[in-house]
This record gives C-alpha cells, sequence and structure tokens, in this order.
C-alpha cells in the first residue's frame, strides 16, 4: 500500500492529541491538579470551582476527542485513497471516455459464468 509520508505524519499527530484528549477527559481531576499547581496561586482554593473545572472539563473533553478522532479517520482515508485520486486526476478525456465505455458495457453485459471469481470449467 503506498501510503505517503505526510498523511502517515498527520495520522501519528492526530492519534497522539486523541489518546491525551481521550486521557483528559476521563480523568480531568489529575490534568486539572497538574495545571494548577503550575499556573495557579496557592492562595486560592475552592471545591465547588474546580468541581465544575472538572466536570466541563469532561464534558467538552470527550468532544474533543471525538472530533480529533474524526479527523484523524478521515486523514487516514484520504491517505490510503490519495494513490487512486491521483491516478484518476492524471487521466485525459480520451481515457476517461473509454474507461466510461468499458464500465458501460460490462454493467450491459448478460450475466458470463466465467466472470465470476470462483468460476471453473467443467470438463468435457
Amino acid at each position: 500500500m503506498d501510503f505517503p509520508l505526510e498523511y502517515q505524519i498527520a495520522c501519528i499527530v492526530l492519534t497522539a492529541l486523541f489518546v491525551w484528549s481521550f486521557s483528559v477527559a476521563r480523568e480531568p481531576r489529575g490534568w486539572r491538579r497538574l495545571f494548577q499547581s503550575f499556573f495557579s496561586k496557592s492562595g486560592e482554593f475552592s471545591v465547588n470551582k474546580n468541581k465544575v473545572i472538572d466536570e466541563n472539563l469532561k464534558k467538552y473533553g470527550i468532544v474533543v476527542a471525538m472530533i480529533i478522532l474524526v479527523a484523524d479517520v478521515t486523514c487516514f482515508v484520504w491517505g490510503v485513497t490519495s494513490k487512486h485520486r491521483k491516478a484518476a486526476q492524471q487521466m485525459t478525456r480520451d481515457e476517461r471516455e473509454q474507461l466510461n465505455e468499458i464500465n458501460r458495457v460490462r454493467r450491459a453485459a448478460p450475466d458470463d459464468p466465467s466472470r465470476r471469481p470462483n468460476f471453473q470449467p467443467t470438463p468435457n
């Protein structure tokens, strides 16, 4: 499978962001405490305020994690299909018309048993 490097890097970064955001949403108390230990003044402490912060982290963290997951899956699909999209863009008009004609003939042809994937001719 030909998977371009830029899509690989994007998928790795998005996957790491998803795991991190999901872990924050799953256990917000530990992440809030870590953040407060670095950036908050030690004199300010409110149990109710901390509970509200934890609830908001949980509520919005799951939404953010799911958005990142959707972006990750989209990036993966775009990376997997990039080879086919580039090939389709590089086709000339005549090649497209020829491919459309071949597809139209295949759809209009009667069901031929020799085209079936498990076809085995019977010996005479």
